[in-house]
Parts: C-alpha cells; structure tokens; sequence
C-alpha cells in the first residue's frame, strides 16, 4: 500500500471514530472512542466543543497514524463530518461561550412556536436558532460574547484544525429561518427581527471544497503535517450514504447510530449527488415523501443507556475478557422469543422526530410483567427500532427498492435480524460502511483525487452479509406492531407529564 492517503473522521453523539485509507480504500489504521452526553436537566443535551469534538478529533488523529505507520505528510486530504444540527456560540477569539446545545434537545419548545408563527415555518427541536432565540432570552451574558455560532461538530473541528469558519448551504437552511435560500446567503432582516447580529454567522461553502490548510498549532496538537488540506466537510448522515455506497433512486440505509434513521436516495443519481457534492440537499424538494423516512432521536443512545444503568456485570466483564458487553447482552436477548413476551417499549428517551414529530414524548414500556428479565427489555429496545424504522417507511408511496445497514450498531446479528424480520426486506451489510470511510472518499474528491463521488460502491464497498426477512416472524411482528402504534394516543399525557414536571422543578 502507497501514499497518497486519506483522513476521515466522524465526530458522534456518543463518540468519535476515524481511519486512515489508500486511495484503493484499503483501511490501515482506525480508531474509535466514546463520549458522553450531558444532560443538565430532562430534554436537555449538551457537549463540550472542546473535550468532546477537538479532543476526540486530536485523539483519534494520532492513534490512526500510530497504528498505520504512515508519514503524514503523505495524507493528502482531511474530511471531518459530525453530529447536526448543533448550537455553537464562540466568543472574539474563538473560544466556546458555553456548552454546545445539541439536536436532540427540546428546551426551546416556546421558541419554536415563536419564530414559526413570525416567519410562517415549520421550524422542529432539532433547529439551532430557537436555541439561540432561548440563549439571549435565559443566558444574556453569554450571548453577549457570542461572536460566531452556525458550526456544527465538525464545522468546529475543521476551524480548530484550520482556523477558518465555515459551513455547507445545507446546514445554514438548517439553522433555521435566518438563511436566505434563494440568494444563499444569510438573511440580515431575518436576523433582525430576532435580534441576532448578522455577522455572527459563518461563511458558505460547498462541502467538498478545501477550506484550508493544517495550522502550525494544529500539527503540533494532532501529529498531522502542516498545511494538509481539509475540506469543509458534512453532516454524518450525509457522509454515511456516502459510505454505505447508496448511489441510486430507491437505494435506502437504515443507520444503526445513536440516533437512528431511515433515509432512501429520493431522485435519480445525478441530482442527488449533485446536491451532495454542492452541499444543497434538502434545499430543494426531493420528495422523500416517496419511500418515507425515520428519525429517531435514541437508537444507540438508549442500548448505552440501558447498559450503563444496569449491565455492570457486563462492563466489567468486557473490561476482563474484551468480549464486548453489548455482544453478551445480544446473546441474552437472542435467547428471548420475537415479541419480547409482550413488552414494547417506545423509544421516546428524548422526544419523537419523525415520522410523527412531539418534543414531549418519552419513553414507554408497555405490558411488563413478572415473567419479564433484563434481557426481555434489552431485546425489546432493539425491536424498538425496528418499529420505529418501519413506521417511518410504511409512510412512503413505495417500498425502497435496496436496504444497506450502516452504523456501529449493525455490527449487531441479531438487531439486524429483528429489523429484517419487522420491515420484511433483506439488508445488505457492509462491514466497513459508515461515514469515516465517507468521509475518506469525499476528502479525495475534494482534492481531485477521484472524479465522480458515486464510484465509492464500485471501488471501494463489498457486502459483507445478507440478512434475509423470516416471513413467520414477520407476521407476529406484525401484529405487535399494530399494538407499537396504538400506543401512539398518549399525546396528552405527555404534556400533562410536562406540565407536571414544572411544579417538581420548584423543588430541586
């Protein structure tokens, strides 16, 4: 294996992963750690930039080079994507005013309502400038300092390795309601009318374009060469379709991460990567009304949950043997019939997304008995998924014509297998599919390295295995599932519940 090489590192939720390839995308060197999620109060999520997303970035970056063995000067390319959408304030000199407020957090519910009903927009929890509209209201003297905001995680990661801001088009829509997507760019009057300064957003780039070289400080922090280039970067979801090799109408990925997905590519090849290459997906209408889409806001999240809370037996264990204490759980849960006995669980930890949006939902297990185990719960949060998975694509016109399973969490038999079984398809899997070999490959289009993006399945990708549907299951998952979506009603009571919670709140 000869240079030139490539960097890709995706900066998660739950931790950051990242690998060195050869231009063949042989892997030759990859490294992965954890992180946790900080949640000062219920609904609320936060990381610190620099521990969490730079640390992570630094780590990551010298363990790969150790492990490969390779000169750095001989990387040709960066590509860093990371959890979106994100709250970021920075001060004058670039410094975090404060922990960054993540996509999965509901505390700006009233703000939402607000800038909707002033611009006529659907804004969600997910969208960052209900947060900052929340910071200036509940935090004034940290949004006094704030001098930049609009980085995601790895926007972050790509100014500490640079010292250049910068974001894609795709994401500035995303901020919410301040960016003018006729003229691509930001909306001074929008800015205005919510009080935030006009300047204190970065500029727009396309995701693939070099940004900028490794700084002096950088190099020094990371062991990387001076003056490597790095691209802009994109959304991890963006960079596991990428990955996962999803190059044609009705190619569909469900991502097995901490936030799970289902995504299809909605329009003709051409189009799609047309808008990924120029960083505008979603700027236009894609009709992903077609095959339907899921997004759930605690796939993995809730399994580290689960296992944190109550699976010490299993940490220390993996800490003994290395035998991992997730594939310990799989074994117990593999034991425990389809259906878990009756126990389903809503996986709403920290509110609904998609296909049904409600900031208030939380989780709910259902039909627990005396009979039931910790493995009984365990293997009731994987079917979680699928139902969710398969509640999102049953709100399609179609069904996706191919399903690759991506994500950490697909390393996982028998999750993929309970998912099969739910949706009824068969899910290719490609081991070394997810967005840090995305992001790899997107850092060589960037820098001229390949031509076409859409080449990654053919030179790149080998399925792994093929997880076929089980028809007999799929009919008691079927009716179980009917129960999953009654269970849907509770609307009411979760609001009820959240007014409760502000009466208990006064007394902590």
């Amino acid at each position: 294996m000869v240079g030139p090489y490539l960097l890709g590192v995706d900066v998660g939720t739950l931790g950051s992963k990242g690998l060195i390839t050869d231009t063949g995308g042989n892997v030759l060197g990859e490294h992965f750690l954890e992180h946790p999620v900080i949640h000062p109060k219920p609904g609320w999520a936060e990381h610190d930039p620099e521990k969490h997303w730079w640390q992570d970035f630094v780590v990551i970056a010298r363990a790969v080079l150790e492990k490969s063995g390779i000169d750095p000067h001989d990387i040709a390319g960066i590509g860093v994507s990371g959890l979106v959408l994100d709250l970021t304030p920075l001060d004058k000199d670039g410094r975090p005013v404060r922990n960054a407020i993540l996509y999965s957090d509901n505390r700006a519910v009233e703000e939402i309502s607000y800038i909707n009903r002033l611009f006529g927009i659907t804004l969600d929890s997910e969208n960052p400038s209900p947060k900052l509209l929340w910071m200036k209201k509940n935090e004034p003297e940290s949004f006094a300092k704030t001098r930049m905001v609009g980085l995601h995680a790895h926007n972050y990661v790509v100014y500490r390795l640079t010292g250049k801001y910068s974001t894609d088009y795709a994401l500035a829509a995303g901020f919410g309601g301040v960016f003018d997507i006729q003229k691509l760019g930001w909306s001074e009057d929008a800015c205005n009318q919510l009080g935030f300064p006009p300047d204190i957003f970065p500029p727009v780039y396309p995701p693939s374009e070099v940004i900028g070289g490794v700084t002096e400080e950088a190099a020094r922090e990371t062991g990387l060469a001076r003056d490597t280039p790095v691209i802009v970067g994109a959304a991890d979801t963006s960079m596991s379709i990428l990955g996962a090799g999803l190059v044609e109408r009705g190619d569909a990925m469900v991502y097995y991460g901490t936030a799970g997905l289902f995504m299809a590519v909605p329009t003709d090849a051409d189009r799609y990567y047309q808008g990924l290459k120029e960083g505008k997906l979603g700027l236009e209408a894609y009709e992903r009304a077609e095959y339907g889409s899921a997004y759930m806001l605690t796939a993995g999240e809730s399994l580290r949950w689960f296992r944190d809370q109550f699976c010490y037996h299993e940490v220390e264990a993996e800490k003994r043997t290395g035998v991992g204490a997730y594939h310990i759980l799989d074994d117990e849960a593999a034991k425990i019939p389809p259906g878990s006995d009756g126990l389903i669980i809503l996986p709403y930890f920290m509110g609904q997304r998609s296909p049904e949006f409600n900031p208030l939902a939380r989780g709910v297990v259902f039909g627990l008995s005396m009979s039931h185990t910790r493995a009984h719960i365990y293997r009731a949060l994987l079917e979680a998924f699928g139902y969710g998975i398969y509640h999102g694509m049953l709100t399609g016109r179609e069904l996706p014509k191919r399903v690759v399973a991506t994500g950490g969490g697909a390393k996982s038999e028998l999750w993929r297998q309970i998912v099969s079984d739910i949706i009824n398809m068969p899910q290719e899997y490609i081991a070394r599919a997810d967005a840090p070999l995305g992001d790899a490959y997107f850092a060589g289009y960037g820098v001229g390295i390949f031509k076409d993006i859409r080449s990654i399945k053919d030179e790149w990708l080998k399925v792994t295995a093929v997880t076929k549907p089980r028809p007999d299951l799929h009919r008691v998952y079927e009716e179980l599932f009917k129960v999953y979506k009654s269970l849907h009603v509770l609307k009411n009571q979760y609001a009820e519940l959240a007014e409760a919670l502000q009466l208990v709140a006064s007394y902590r």
